[in-house]
């Protein structure tokens, strides 16, 4: 199935459909975001509300030259945890087959820090894999609101770094060829680097040996990378972490090796 809106090539971008964001019933409107209510802070604990953490995203995205394009959002235990996923463009970006993915998360019951990643999905499917060149983790201590803007700008900055390393990591699959054997190895691999569940390994094979798209059917290193990311759907808040365990095995396998990102 291909998840992408119809529009014309020449005047918009193709929006990736986000409902991969949770499950149907957790996903939720801007409004039910606004609504939800921050808790009290406390001398050693400031919580921030959702919309506070999406709206200074967005400022800094607007400032900085990008654009929002399509987004999604997820509401968990009874508001206390986010996660929204944001499609974003830059006039400095050429076109390319691969649309970008910002995911931001907040939390009211202490589970995890304000983050923000980035990552990307090919736009002839919705096969999401995050990056782990660019993070933000802030923990909601009493300076959060003071060092906010700061760390969400320095985490954007990181975004051009991370297109180019994206760019050459995917040319570098292209360029690997893969027997079954091989891929058959390091799907256990991968396993092994909890990349995936021991569940998921029959799951990776089949997309390898008979893929949904067609743009996967070459024998290389990117039809096997896109047979985990289609086998991810459905898990969003496990991603980042599967994602950065499964470029350590594929990265060193083709000999590919990240740049360190500078901060624009």
């Amino acid at each position: 199935m291909v998840n992408i809106i119809d529009n014309s090539p020449e005047t918009e971008t193709p929006k990736i459909d986000l409902r991969i964001c949770g499950s149907e019933s957790t996903r939720a409107t801007f409004k039910e975001v606004e609504s939800v209510k921050t808790p009290e802070a406390t001398e050693t604990w400031r919580p921030i509300g959702h919309s506070f953490l999406i709206d200074k995203v967005k400022n800094r995205l607007e400032a900085t030259g990008f654009k929002v394009e399509n987004e999604a959002h997820n509401l968990a235990r009874n508001g206390q945890r986010y996660f929204g996923l944001y499609q974003v463009t830059h006039k400095d970006r050429q076109s390319n087959e691969r649309g970008t993915i910002l995911g931001l998360r907040n939390a009211h019951d202490k589970c995890f820090p304000a983050g923000l990643c980035a990552g990307d999905a090919p736009f002839v499917c919705d096969n999401l894999i995050f990056h782990n060149e660019v993070v933000l983790a802030r923990r909601h201590t009493k300076n959060i609101l003071n060092d906010l803007d700061g760390v969400i700008s320095r985490t954007l900055g990181k975004l051009f770094g991370m297109w180019n390393t994206q760019d050459n990591r995917i040319e570098a699959y292209k360029d690997f060829d893969l027997t079954n054997s091989h891929a058959n190895d390091l799907v256990i691999r991968a396993f092994q680097a909890k990349a995936i569940g021991k569940t998921q390994i029959a799951d990776v094979i089949g997309q390898w040996e008979a893929s949904d798209h067609p743009e996967f059917w070459d024998r290389n290193m990117n039809s096997f990378y896109n047979a985990f990311s289609e086998v991810y759907k459905g898990n969003v808040n496990a991603l980042p972490k599967r994602s950065e365990a499964l470029h350590s095995v594929l990265d060193a396998e083709v000999g590919f090796a990240p740049q360190e990102l500078a901060v624009a």
